[in-house]
């Protein structure tokens, strides 16, 4: 998902600033095999299986991460890794670059230490809240999603004037915003039943399917846009499910293009709370049913929307029927939702940081 922010960032430079040649690229494909094999699906595995222990990782590695010799040792190791990361770079000789994960951030500050890196670069944080892996120096300005990652940069030794709450990047298609009732007749739903848009593919089978069993079973009428992504298992099991249901219209999709059209047509998402899909999800002004949230940076990010009020967690997916009737049931509660949701969202988030980045290198 780190790479749609970047995307994003590259949509925004193109519309923004003409004759730009942008270049999205992901760092894992500048390394061996083996250390993308175990850098990406280790991940996978452990948030999958035993969610607790990345937790305490996440936690332990926040704390401990700043240790200088930690910070060198894991430098030298990534640098070790990433060398065709510089080739490209030397080839390519971009005027900026922008990171979007920390793992190329790190290994970029590791050469501007060095002095073997002289062009500027700068970082989007991509969750609500900053994690001290993060954290380097060199860097030429960090935007962040919130006030309080400000506050945690800060606090951590950045320049104040280097540190920008401008939200997390998410593509300019999200500035548009068309009326509910006009989304649902393009997107030819039932405009007199609710709309729960159900972002699946990174929570697996598990929650998403049983939120939907519950639903069915306190005949729950409404309509939900079950988007399963990458995740195929998902999509075959709520494919398989759908004929069964008489109370939930459901509609499947795999990878989707529109979640901006889907967003419009929303009432509520359901979902995990990653960094993106919530910067979306505020930026259409559409509330969160919080579910499963990986302990860590997910975490983090529900405890975040929940402060703004812009959401809610769901403990359990008995709890789906009540929890989601409850909102519906109150348009005007929900309206303050919905209201608290469109101040904190920022759509044109991609667009603020190319214009402050532009106005940067310019000066």
């Amino acid at each position: 998902m780190l790479r749609f922010a970047a995307e994003a960032l590259g949509a925004a430079f193109e519309t923004t600033a003409n004759g730009v040649e942008v270049a999205v690229r992901d760092i894992l494909d500048f390394t061996p095999s083996l250390f993308r094999e175990n850098y990406s699906k280790g991940y996978l595995r452990i948030v999958r299986r035993v969610p607790e222990l990345w937790g305490y990782l996440y936690s332990l590695s926040d704390r401990k991460a700043a240790v200088p010799w930690r910070r060198k040792v894991r430098g030298t190791f990534n640098r070790l890794n990433t060398g065709d990361l510089f080739r490209y770079i030397d080839e390519f000789t971009p005027d900026l670059v922008i990171c979007t994960h920390f793992l190329p951030l790190e290994v970029l500050a590791s050469r501007a230490d060095r002095r073997l890196l002289e062009t500027p670069f700068f970082c989007c944080i991509t969750d609500c809240t900053v994690h001290a892996l993060w954290v380097v120096e060199g860097v030429d300005c960090y935007y962040v999603g919130s006030h309080e990652a400000m506050r945690q940069l800060i606090r951590r030794g950045q320049e104040p004037k280097d540190v920008v709450c401008t939200g997390i990047p998410i593509d300019p298609v999200f500035e548009r915003r068309i009326s509910m009732a006009d989304a649902r007749v393009a997107l030819a739903l039932d405009p007199g039943l609710p709309v729960l848009l159900s972002l699946g593919g990174g929570i697996g089978i598990g929650p998403a399917i049983r939120i939907l069993q519950e639903l069915e079973a306190a005949a729950f009428a409404c309509q939900v846009l079950c988007i399963a992504g990458s995740n195929e298992d998902l999509r075959q099991e709520a494919e398989h499910l759908a004929p069964t249901l008489s109370s939930v219209r459901l509609v499947v999709h795999g990878f989707v293009y529109n979640i901006h059209e889907l967003l419009d047509a929303a009432d509520l998402v359901i979902g995990k709370p990653g960094g993106l899909i919530c910067s979306e999800a505020l930026a259409k002004g559409v509330p969160l049913v919080m579910v499963d949230p990986i302990p860590g940076q997910e975490q983090r990010n529900c405890e975040h929307l929940l402060e703004l009020g812009a959401g809610v967690r769901l403990l359990e997916a008995a709890d789906a029927p009540d929890k989601i009737q409850a909102l519906l049931g109150d348009p005007v509660a929900l309206g303050k939702m919905r209201e608290r949701a469109l101040a904190a969202g920022r759509p044109r988030a991609a667009r603020d940081v190319v214009e402050d980045i532009l106005r940067r290198i310019v000066a």
